[in-house]
């Protein structure tokens, strides 16, 4: 097992007896020499303990040719409009899809948890903004209603009109399903939006513009504007969507033509 610790530029070696092999298998020079950091075949940064608004979390990554041999680090602990009332409402970590194998980034905001991520899980009817697979590790893909509907993975769903309105007014909207007031400041990233677009993102929710499909198959919105199906039909060819505006701090309600190509984000089931 290779265990070190991070003093200034340098190593300290925890457990000697491998060091050859620990610094041929991380990075090193199979001569018991490290070598930079960003040469390690380090894996992703996943997280362990979720920070929350009283205790500071935990990430841990993994070298990929040895499993034994981990680093952590530190997550702070969250703060400001996240942590209001006095209480602990955000609780960030991460989800596997067994589907495909991709992680997202999820949040649990009061009592609910979404993934924290556009889904990017390939359908019938799914598309990548302008065709380009670039797009879908950015703003993952977009999907008409019907294959919205059943896109999430096991254990989470589309959320309804209700379950939107619900994040929204958590994020402190108001009016109905909390669509006036600006909790879209508070959800949107707080970059890749258009100039001064962007977010505080103080919930750790990261809605980033996607953009959309029309039915005639073009595309148009991205970096200006979000879209998001919701599970809620408005009647045969309609359906209700979330939309938030580079030019807006608002979480908008509107109804969408069903055969639109828009951004999912699941919530778990209950």
């Amino acid at each position: 097992m290779c265990l070190f610790t991070r003093q200034g530029r340098g190593w300290t070696l925890l457990l000697t007896a491998v060091l050859s092999l620990c610094l041929t298998d991380c990075g090193g020079d199979g001569k018991g020499n490290p070598v930079s950091e960003h040469t390690h075949d380090w894996g992703a940064w996943e997280v362990t303990t979720p920070a929350t608004c009283d205790a500071a979390g935990v990430e841990t990554r993994t070298c990929k040719s040895d499993a034994t041999h981990k680093e952590t680090r530190s997550i702070p602990k969250l703060t400001g409009v996240a942590c209001q009332s006095g209480g602990s409402i955000v609780v960030k970590g991460t989800f596997t899809d067994d589907r495909n194998g991709q992680t997202y980034n999820m949040v649990k905001i009061r009592e609910q948890t979404w993934m924290a991520e556009n889904l990017n899980y390939p359908t019938s009817d799914s598309w990548c903004y302008d065709n380009a697979d670039s797009n879908c590790v950015k703003y993952g893909l977009l999907y008409n209603w019907a294959a919205a509907k059943t896109a999430c993975p096991s254990g989470w769903h589309l959320p309804s009109r209700d379950e939107w309105g619900t994040l929204a007014k958590a994020a402190g909207g108001t009016g109905d399903y909390g669509k006036d007031g600006t909790a879209g400041t508070k959800l949107k990233a707080a970059s890749g939006w258009y100039i001064t677009g962007g977010g505080t993102d103080v919930f750790g929710f990261s809605a980033l513009p996607g953009g959309g499909r029309n039915s005639d198959g073009d595309f148009g919105g991205a970096r200006n504007n979000g879209y998001w199906w919701t599970a809620t039909e408005s009647n045969d060819y309609y359906a209700y969507a979330r939309i938030m505006f580079h030019s807006s701090g608002r979480v908008d309600d509107n109804i969408s033509l069903k055969s639109l190509g828009l951004s999912v984000r699941c919530v778990k089931t209950d």
